[in-house]
């Protein structure tokens, strides 16, 4: 749920204001500059942040603003940060008992239960008597046969399959993770490379941006325009068209994202 946040004035909206004023620049001529429209400058400047597309928007609007206009984005992010309000984070739920580990249960749960461990416990102490008091097999006209011919379904025709063949091999990781970026329309990605952020900006149709390291992360505002490769292979969507995601490939899971 989108939460209304309206800065009291002389805050965010009101700075970047009268910067532009100060400039002597029409909202248009920012918006032309910009390319972010006029009603959302103009909603900026009047603290109405709720009527923007979402926060990811949201700091990359005011971003390119400030920097329009050559203000510290930093402060200008900072200023914008100290209104908006704080959600109380949501209860966090009692971590259910762990099956595999009796003990523990029980030292967390005493009572709820006690019942169902006692039973569980008894089940595995019966088991294990029946296993270690388990006669061993005899040998019998089968064993005599297996020794005779062998592995089951071995002939001098059909040979069985030596026990030190090699299994074939894991694919193993790649050193490094190289993606290009080549979306079919115009949108906005940020992206970090081993936590570094390398990438932050509208990427045009038909542009192409290479980014390399261990670990790579993005944002995208348009997950259905996000056209990439990852070491040349062509790799999937992260979603719709319109929707905003966020993602990261690492060398365990790059694979996943490979069509």
């Amino acid at each position: 749920m989108r939460v209304a946040v309206r800065l009291h004035m002389g805050d965010v909206g009101a700075r970047l204001r009268t910067a532009r004023e100060k400039a002597g620049l029409t909202i248009e001529e920012i918006s032309a500059r910009t390319r972010i429209k006029a009603s959302a400058l103009a909603a900026i400047e009047r603290g109405e942040f709720h009527r923007l597309p979402g926060e990811f928007f949201t700091r990359a609007f005011l971003g390119t603003y400030a920097r329009e206009l050559k203000l510290p984005v930093a402060e200008v992010m900072a200023e914008y940060d100290s209104g908006r309000p704080v959600q109380a984070a949501p209860a966090q739920e009692a971590p259910a008992p762990n099956d595999g580990n009796i003990v523990e249960s029980l030292r967390r749960f005493p009572m709820a239960g006690m019942t169902g461990a006692l039973l569980a416990l008894g089940f595995v102490l019966i088991a294990g008597a029946v296993v270690l008091n388990r006669p061993a097999p005899s040998a019998g006209p089968a064993a005599a046969e297996q020794g005779a011919v062998g592995t089951l379904g071995a002939s001098p025709a059909n040979p069985a399959p030596s026990s030190t063949a090699t299994e074939p091999a894991a694919l193993s990781a790649p050193a490094t993770l190289a993606v290009e970026i080549r979306p079919s329309r115009r949108l906005w990605v940020t992206g970090y490379a081993d936590g570094k952020r390398v990438l932050f900006r509208n990427i045009a149709a038909g542009e192409r941006v290479a980014l390399e390291g261990t670990e790579l992360s993005f944002r995208v505002g348009d997950a259905g325009a996000f056209e990439y490769t990852i070491n040349g292979a062509a790799a999937r969507p992260p979603g719709g068209s319109g929707e905003v995601r966020e993602f990261r490939i690492t060398r365990d899971n790059y694979s996943g994202y490979i069509r």
